[in-house]
């Protein structure tokens, strides 16, 4: 009897003779959640479930990987469930190394409990009483796509229109697939389609296709409004296309991926007695505005976007000028990963070309702007002021208000926001010709901006666009000629110097590049910065600049990002040491303004950074660095506010423009490219993105409905935040967002329960994770041939001195150095060693303790790699006691109980049967750095604020080096050579930290080792 295609179940159409179908692989593997039930075609996807932090058996993991961990007397209960779940044969086919470093999100684990991790001093919080009262009567996600028009069908079958799962998951891989019309029709016509797959769908072009999409329930609807200014004519008609921000903020609000993602009620944290920043729901503001409200109503932060990008290509100057809506509510975690689509497009703003005099083309153009605002927003305004009924994803019902929290805009249409014109701040009283002040002026309050525009309206008609130009810039406040802006009747809502957040990506680094680098670039010359650049050491994961940098034409988020990491270092010595001062005052503020949670006392630093710019900014112009003789610079200026924004509305980090950058790439630049006739953009770009959106909530809805996905964000990708990065040049670019973390913390801790006969491959403490190859890269290799592949001649000595250490240090001395103990011909208890060239290392976030993205630590001797003739070894921090709590309170006052060290060899005994172990089983051989002694209290260098160090060596000039067990290594770190006044000519990227006499230590390589080693608002321990 013929088999009935599983896709075409419903429709009832026979299999065709001779086709073969690959069955489904049988499901064999469960959950060993006993609550859970789910089953699994492979121990991978097991284990993909259970690291998945936003899974409903998250918390059974973690349970598990304590009660394991600290073999408590839950350990064999759980152990036993392991094993009854993997018991199924997993054959010769299972991919181990998938097993081991699941490519999923990695979850915010708390770290094993040892004395590496003291308890830190607790936050205490102080909730707002009688805040957000939740009520029932709401309507959750699935009660409201059931009031679609094909519910009733939908329950026979959840896919329709479509006829079944398979049918709807290659409907929807097409749909998204960035194909063409055309490309999905030639697709259908290819011969193994139209024999093996399209007899069984029911649809047989993209026409079609679409046509089903269609039926699909849908979000917010979208609608369009034309809008004339007589007497201003424009090329084309000006239309406005646009849907109801507050149905977008319902949606929001009632998604079940944010439903243990949401914060309602403002709560102030505090460490002690200090006050800490985080979220904005944390915030004064969000604490002021609820005070606003009646006591039982919630107060929904808005956050609204705008950035004009170029959506042709090498013809035209077409322009999109998308509007996106979020909520502040939303933790930032979540919301700043692009797969969460926390973002939602609420307009496609007009960008008409104005047949009038080229004068008054600039007002109009704002005067648009903000009538667009006012008739988008102003739903959020009648909800602001009145208050609305809003369902939760739970069903419930809250009565909220929607204030304008943060408009995410750089800072020439921050200024088209605050009705000023250019040259002018539009978050002070400050003018053009203060800018470089170093102290703030006064804000730029609405209630003075509206008064000023009132004004002038008295004194001139608004109609009148060319006189009322001319009036509004004479006036004091320096108007821009908007006579109606779009906030002036929000209520909660009208001081666009509270709402226009600092923004990371513009006003942070790219900042940073516009002047800091240019500024340094003058005086250092384009050949020495270019050649310092190039010969840093490579390292994985970070941008090497081998032909260096001035000559490349564009430059984006992330190469301002990775040139910030090194641009104190390979300034060093080169210039004045007030010049470095003054850029270095920089650098710390902008490094500190990035950190997730910041403290009043870190506060009080960034303004002292920001004072020690201003303090020696005159020497950059001293020395040619600015041509001009002013520092009349809006970024500048900008920087005044960051420390009262941080106060008022949280951390920048949570509205920076990456996210936002993102959506406008995938969501309009792209599918203009792909979804439109390169004519006429806005109508088709509005229906890919209504499309789109019915897609993304459909699959919600089945994955839910049909028990694949739990309602707590099992699907959702996590875009690591911390490592987003984008390009402000172009729309977006991503960089690294899309990476998932590998967890190795976990991975470890599930490694034996998988693999009990198996040695593990590896090492973790609290705060550092460590993953070797399954294979050595050589293998049983005799200790004195080790040693001379490596160069390494007192290897042999060094490991016995190691095997007689009986008592583990005290952290006062380095874990490297004292005199040998043991001649270079003592006999070991072994004799051969199993070696690596390199680990990966994986450490955590020092204030949210979320795994970060892991790095490759290179040991490799000479003549592995050409481009690397004398061996590539990394730096390393060494814990010199294991008991010494990690980060601590940082390295702020010195390395105190640590040592730098460069990994030199990485090893593990091969011993015989019935021979002592070595307590580690992987050991590493490094090369000892000590810390140039300086004149500062914190021993670093007073102009670069970095510690020097230089190899350290015995009597005989020898290299000191020495054995240590792999968990005393904390973090990798970045070794940048001492280049002096002018760099030698003969470095190369592989021989500059070999052949330097010294090196500093870069606490810039990334913003967690510097947030350690300057301790920014790290939590103190006890």
């Amino acid at each position: 009897m013929p088999r009935e295609s599983p896709i075409s179940a419903s429709y009832g159409r026979p299999h065709v003779a001779g086709q073969r179908w690959r069955l489904k692989p049988r499901k064999k593997f469960q959950c060993p959640n006993p609550d859970c039930g789910k089953s699994f075609d492979a121990t991978t996807k097991v284990l993909q479930h259970l690291n998945n932090p936003l899974s409903s058996c998250i918390k059974w993991s973690r349970d598990a990987e304590n009660a394991i961990s600290t073999n408590n007397s839950q350990a064999e209960e759980y152990l036993a469930q392991f094993q009854r779940s993997f018991a199924a044969p997993m054959g010769d086919s299972t991919n181990y190394d998938t097993l081991l470093e699941p490519g999923v999100p990695a979850p915010p684990s708390p770290a094993t409990a040892s004395a590496e991790t003291s308890a830190p001093e607790a936050e205490t919080q102080s909730t707002f009483p009688g805040a957000a009262v939740a009520e029932e009567g709401g309507t959750s996600f699935m009660d409201w796509m059931g009031q679609d028009q094909f519910a009733h069908v939908r329950r026979q079958n959840p896919y329709y229109p479509f006829a079944g799962k398979l049918e709807w998951e290659i409907a929807r891989f097409l749909a998204l697939s960035s194909l063409t019309m055309k490309e999905i029709n030639d697709f259908m016509k290819l011969g193994i389609v139209e024999r093996c797959l399209a007899p069984w769908l029911s649809f047989k072009t993209a026409k079609e296709l679409r046509s089903r999409i269609e039926l699909l329930p849908t979000g917010p609807a979208w609608s369009s409004q034309t809008i004339s200014y007589p007497g201003f004519p424009t090329k084309k008609p000006i239309v406005l296309f646009y849907r109801n921000p507050l149905d977008c903020i319902q949606l929001l609000l009632r998604n079940p991926l944010f439903k243990d993602h949401i914060d309602l009620i403002p709560t102030q944290i505090y460490r002690g007695q200090e006050r800490l920043h985080k979220e904005w729901i944390n915030s004064d503001g969000a604490w002021n505005l609820q005070s606003a409200v009646k006591p039982g109503r919630t107060i929904l932060g808005v956050i609204t976007s705008s950035d004009k990008t170029n959506i042709s290509v090498m013809n035209g100057d077409r322009i999109a000028h998308p509007f996106l809506v979020s909520l502040a509510n939303i933790r930032m975690d979540v919301a700043l990963k692009a797969s969460s689509h926390a973002f939602l497009m609420a307009g496609l703003l007009p960008v008409p070309k104005f047949l009038c005099d080229k004068k008054l083309r600039g007002v109009m153009e704002a005067r648009l702007f903000h009538r667009c605002l006012d008739i988008i927003c102003h739903p959020l305004k009648l909800a602001a002021r009145d208050g609305t009924y809003l369902s939760t994803s739970d069903g419930k019902i809250i009565h909220a208000h929607t204030p304008l929290v943060s408009y995410i805009v750089d800072t020439p249409e921050a200024a088209d926001v605050a009705c000023v014109k250019g040259k002018t701040s539009h978050l002070t009283m400050a003018s053009h010709k203060t800018f470089g002040d170093a102290e703030r002026h006064p804000e730029r309050t609405g209630a003075s901006t509206w008064a000023a525009i009132c004004s002038v309206s008295a004194a001139v008609p608004p109609d009148n666009v060319a006189e009322y130009l001319k009036a509004s810039k004479a006036h004091a406040h320096r108007l821009n000629g908007v006579d109606q802006p779009f906030w002036r009747n929000w209520p909660l809502s009208t001081d666009p110097s509270k709402f226009l957040t600092p923004e990371v990506l513009h006003h942070i680094h790219k900042g940073f590049f516009d002047h800091d680098f240019q500024w340094g670039r003058t005086i250092l010359g384009n050949s020495e910065i270019d050649f310092r650049l190039s010969v840093i050491q490579p390292r994985v994961g970070s941008r090497h600049f081998r032909e260096g940098v001035t000559r490349l034409k564009q430059l984006g988020g992330r190469e301002h990002r990775e040139l910030e990491r090194s641009f104190v270092c390979v300034l060093a010595d080169a210039v004045r040491p007030n010049v470095l001062n003054a850029l270095r005052g920089l650098m710390d503020f902008r490094f500190m303004a990035q950190a997730p949670q910041i403290d009043e006392q870190t506060l009080g630093r960034m303004e002292q950074s920001l004072a020690l710019f201003h303090q020696y900014k005159q020497t950059l112009i001293d020395d040619g660095g600015r041509e001009q003789d002013h520092f009349h610079i809006p970024k500048l200026e900008f920087l005044h506010s960051v420390v009262p924004s941080i106060r008022w509305a949280g951390v920048p980090m949570q509205y920076t423009a990456d996210i936002t950058e993102k959506s406008h790439s995938t969501q309009i630049k792209v599918p203009a490219r792909t979804e439109t006739n390169h004519r006429d953009y806005d109508p088709q770009l509005v229906r890919h993105l209504d499309r789109e959106e019915k897609l993304r909530l459909f699959e919600l809805y089945t994955g839910i409905r049909s028990g694949e996905l739990q309602v707590d964000i099992e699907d959702v990708n996590d875009d690591n935040f911390n490592e987003l990065e984008s390009d402000s040049a172009a729309p977006a670019s991503a960089g690294d967002s899309t990476r998932t973390i590998r967890n190795l913390f976990r991975a470890a801790t599930l490694y034996p329960m998988l693999h009990p006969d198996l040695e593990s491959r590896f090492v973790t403490t609290p705060s550092t994770a460590f993953l070797l190859n399954r294979r050595p890269t050589h293998s049983r290799v005799a200790v004195d041939d080790v040693a001379a592949m490596f160069g390494v001649l007192d290897l042999r000595a060094a490991l016995a001195d190691f095997l007689a250490e009986s008592e583990p240090r005290d952290g006062s001395k380095p874990l490297i150095g004292g005199r040998r103990r043991n001649a270079a011909t003592i006999t070991l208890p072994f004799t051969h060693l199993d070696i690596w060239h390199s680990v990966r290392v994986q450490t955590r976030a020092p204030h949210t303790n979320h795994p970060l993205q892991s790095q490759l630590v290179f040991a490799q001797p000479a003549g592995v790699q050409d481009d690397w003739p004398i061996g590539r070894y990394d730096a390393v921090l060494l814990c010199n006691n294991l008991s010494l709590p990690w980060p601590g309170k940082g390295f702020r006052d010195g390395l105190n109980g640590h040592t730098v060290a460069q990994v030199r060899i990485i090893m593990r005994p091969t011993q015989p049967p019935n021979t002592p172990s070595t307590g580690s089983p992987f050991l590493v051989y490094g090369h000892r750095f000590d810390i140039v002694s300086q004149s500062t209290p914190d021993n670093r260098e007073a102009s670069t604020g970095q510690f020097l160090l230089r190899k350290a060596q015995r009597a005989d000039k020898s290299r000191m080096g020495g054995v240590f067990a792999m968990d005393h290594i904390r973090t990798p770190l970045e070794l940048i050579p001492r280049f002096g006044a002018k760099a030698d000519g003969r470095l190369t990227p592989a021989t500059s930290t070999e052949y330097s006499a010294e090196v500093r230590l870069n606490k810039y390589s990334s913003k967690e080792l510097f947030w350690i080693f300057d301790s920014v608002s790290l939590p103190s321990t006890l």
